[in-house]
């Protein structure tokens, strides 16, 4: 199969452009997507510090009491470290001692209703079930146990759904000693963890709309070049050459192209340029020519009609010859 030179031109453009748009817009699909997810990142480590800010604010405060609703329980753990879960104020009212575990836990219920994200304290050594870590969590907890990493994060798919996993270990403070003191820990122990649930299927989501929306631009992209470029070798190369082309065929069938019959002010023009000075200079070496070979082919007539006058002298000295030869016969 043969391709004419345009369009073997714009095949090897194309290429090219896909090339190194295929790999600019990879690279920077890359680099955004890595961008979102570090943000999805910084995001459950904002909001492990502002958790750690809250307990911290009502362990120092030796926990806070809050009206007992229908929908509250009492924190019966209380009552194994000697403390009163309930106490009612001078109005007669009831009111429930949290502490920072059960903080913890009501804040987490109120970000999960919301569907915005989860967390929960968890351990390895337990005092409330709820607490229970999952496999994730458990090698999580053992590994702060032998190192000193500070955080952990992981993506996983949870019934479907991709989550952002993020962890990090809680401290034992002086603060922390009062409920768990019996447990055996010391200060700077490493008490559990906090672990952060962050639903990321809306940015992957995004992510893959975002990789479509680039294909579509590099689609148009590539198109809009190639077009672009097919107008612009029509108008500068190709419609110059097919006049050039023209001007060879006339010329071949007699017609002398014009000095000036393409004014482009480039390359093409000066092999116009170069062609037409050839074709006058064939065309007057052709005249001359010819001129010359009528001149050579009148010598030849001139030569030749003498030649047949000599001739016929010739012949007729000849028959005059023969005839006095038959009227003097010998003796």
């Amino acid at each position: 199969m043969k391709f004419s030179l345009t369009v073997k031109f714009l095949l090897l453009t194309g290429l090219l452009l896909t090339a190194c748009l295929g790999i600019s817009f990879y690279t920077i699909a890359r680099h955004q997507e890595g961008l979102i997810l570090e943000q999805a990142e910084n995001e459950a480590k904002a909001i492990f510090r502002q958790i750690i800010l809250t307990r911290k604010w009502v362990a120092d405060h030796g926990g806070i009491f809050v009206e007992r609703k229908p929908w509250l329980k009492s924190n019966t753990y209380l009552s194994q470290i000697g403390e009163e879960p309930e106490i009612m104020d001078v109005k007669g009212r009831i009111l429930i001692k949290e502490n920072p575990a059960f903080v913890t836990r009501e804040l987490s219920r109120y970000a999960r209703e919301k569907e915005l994200y989860w967390f929960k304290i968890t351990s390895l050594k337990l005092i409330n079930p709820l607490n229970a870590p999952d496999e994730w969590e458990r090698k999580a907890l053992r590994e702060f146990g032998v190192s000193s990493k500070k955080e952990l994060t992981a993506f996983q798919t949870i019934e479907g759904q991709r989550y952002l996993r993020f962890i990090s270990p809680l401290y034992i403070e002086e603060s922390c000693l009062r409920c768990h003191a019996k447990q055996g820990y010391k200060i700077g122990d490493v008490r559990g963890a906090i672990s952060i649930t962050i639903p990321v299927e809306k940015i992957f989501t995004e992510i893959r709309e975002n990789r479509k929306r680039m294909l579509i631009a590099a689609v148009l992209t590539i198109s809009s070049l190639l077009i672009a470029l097919y107008i612009l070798i029509n108008r500068i190369t190709l419609s110059p050459i097919r006049k050039l082309k023209n001007a060879m065929k006339s010329f071949s069938e007699g017609e002398t192209p014009s000095a000036g019959f393409i004014k482009t002010g480039d390359e093409i023009g000066e092999l116009a340029k170069a062609f037409s000075q050839m074709a006058e200079k064939l065309t007057d070496y052709h005249n001359c020519l010819h001129d010359r070979i009528r001149s050579a082919v009148k010598e030849l007539e001139g030569t030749n009609r003498k030649l047949i006058e000599t001739n016929k002298l010739l012949n007729e000295a000849i028959k005059e010859n023969l005839t006095l030869s038959q009227g003097h016969p010998m003796n």
